[in-house]
């Protein structure tokens, strides 16, 4: 059981104690796997404790709604898998990482003047032109080290704060217990949790086939956090509109791998057409994902004050990089930012030559999670007390409970990702432009299996006048299989790896993609 394993124990109950309602460990079961993330941080027994508790709150909403007890089932490989599955995510059998958006330069770890690192993000434009405006420097791996050899890190990190640039210092654990932000983000619950009022305009009442059915959500986030905590209430029955801005900031694989059980639209929520429709969805939302940057909204008028008065039991849950109400809570991060400054990246790295990340998305994913639970939570509390809540979770108070999850490096056997895991844990599912193959959802529900109806779109592929679905009348039917085209041997170009990168430089894209794009990396590695 999920419980006998002390690092499984300690994430799931780290992220229970977070919740005003108890969680049954109990119903939860493990089947134990081996890593592929080589690492003292034990990502794998980090994802499958938050992953169990995911579970459990799915189940307990579901009873509340009068779905049968339910026991639920994990496998420890999948759940790290999952933490790549940006990388293990094909279209047809090839890979949907198709760009090389990831090996730039500006993405990486960089020794300081005083012989300590830092690390900074540049993946859109916007954002690497202004770190090398600041750096005053071109966007190779020689120029960039030269420029930020000539300030120390503590230097370079009070410019980024000062001019809202993602970059960190990559700190000790007791550094960054010992740092005034890191003390605070400490003493924070893992998932911030508040709810208000006691009005019940809305509720969900019973359920026929899912948990979450009926359940309405309103997403308004971006790169891999935010898209993948609303999937995984799209994965429950839930249904989701997710809102795109017209013009703005995207990356393609990330879309897509993000893109499950959703409609997509495009509204401008600044303009006066836009808002209006985007209000319109929000009164008769049950919740709204929310990634932007804390204060996007309120500038709209729609802090918390705004949303609760348009609609009294909306659940507002937020994510972003560091928790709300901190010193840094309005700085932008990014995984690798908040790996770094939190001292995970220091816990990995130690005794190699050069800091690096853990090799797997450990914050991007568990802090969707770990939105997805608070909000599923706040609706188990609505339907009962009714009200208006919000929940929080942040990448960095993800990345602090790290390194308190870590063993000896050789406390365990490795193996690297290789074709046999995705004829094992992947699952196919047709679309009008093709098969994709992705990575089975986490929980295995023994009455109500999880699955995204609706397959990856893109943008915009629906009109903005899209509204709610009815509430399906028949059980519905799982899309998905067994990847037949994994078993057929007719996924393209996988290479066997041990996760995000091989470089051991804190930056690059994800070596799992394809065999060019893997040969690429290794060929500009130190360019």
């Amino acid at each position: 059981m999920l419980l006998d394993h002390a690092l499984q124990r300690k994430a799931y109950e780290a992220v229970a104690a977070a919740l005003p309602l108890a969680l049954d460990g109990t119903k939860v079961k493990v089947t134990p796997g081996i890593s592929y993330v080589k690492s003292p941080v034990k990502a794998h027994d980090y994802a499958a404790g938050v992953m169990g508790a995911f579970g459990s709150v799915v189940e307990h909403l579901g009873r509340i709604r009068g779905l049968p007890a339910q026991t639920m089932h994990l496998d420890r490989r999948r759940c790290g898998l999952l933490l790549n599955s940006l990388q293990l995510h094909f279209q047809n059998g090839y890979s949907t990482i198709m760009d090389t958006w990831g090996v730039n330069p500006d993405n990486g770890t960089y020794r300081a003047k005083d012989g300590r690192h830092v690390t900074m993000i540049g993946i859109h434009p916007h954002l690497r032109d202004r770190l090398l405006v600041y750096l005053d420097c071109a966007n190779s791996a020689k120029a960039i080290q030269a420029a930020v050899e000539k300030k120390t890190a503590q230097e370079l990190e009070d410019d980024a704060i000062r001019l809202n640039l993602p970059l960190g210092i990559v700190r000790t654990p007791a550094e960054w217990l010992a740092h005034p932000v890191g003390a605070l983000i400490a003493k924070r619950p893992l998932i911030d949790f508040d709810g208000s009022g006691n009005e019940k305009k809305r509720l969900l009442g019973p359920a026929k086939h899912r948990p979450l059915e009926g359940v309405r959500v309103v997403e308004l986030t971006h790169m891999v956090a935010g898209p993948n905590c609303a999937r995984l209430l799209a994965e429950q029955g839930a249904d989701v509109i997710k809102v795109q801005p017209p013009m703005g900031d995207w990356v393609l694989p990330i879309w897509m791998e993000g893109s499950w059980g959703k409609k997509n639209i495009l509204l401008d929520i600044k303009g006066r057409r836009g808002k209006a429709r985007f209000q319109e969805l929000l009164a008769t939302a049950d919740v709204i994902v929310d990634g932007q940057r804390p204060g996007v909204l309120a500038k709209l008028g729609l802090d918390d004050a705004g949303l609760r008065a348009l609609n009294p039991n909306l659940v507002h849950a937020s994510l972003s990089c560091f928790p709300l109400g901190t010193p840094w809570g309005e700085r932008p991060g990014f995984e690798q930012i908040a790996q770094a400054v939190s001292g995970t990246m220091h816990v990995h790295s130690e005794g190699m030559a050069a800091p690096t990340v853990v090799p797997a998305l450990i914050n991007d994913y568990l802090t969707g999670y770990m939105t997805a639970i608070g909000a599923v939570a706040a609706l188990a509390e609505r339907e009962q007390r009714g009200g208006f809540y919000h929940v929080a979770a942040s990448l960095a108070r993800c990345s602090t409970l790290s390194p308190s999850l870590a063993e000896k490096l050789d406390a365990e056997l490795y193996e690297p990702v290789r074709m046999h895991d995705l004829v094992t844990h992947a699952i196919d599912q047709p679309s009008p432009a093709g098969i994709f193959t992705r990575i089975a959802p986490a929980v295995e529900f023994s009455h109500t299996p999880s699955h995204a109806h609706r397959h990856p779109t893109l943008m915009n592929s629906m009109p903005d006048t899209t509204g709610w679905d009815d509430v399906p009348t028949a059980a519905p039917e799982v899309p998905h299989y067994p990847s037949k085209l994994a078993r057929d041997g007719a996924i393209h170009g996988l290479v066997e790896c041990f996760g995000i990168e091989d470089r051991s430089d804190g930056g690059g894209i994800m070596s799992l993609a394809s065999k060019s794009l893997f040969e690429y990396v290794m060929a500009h590695r130190n360019a």
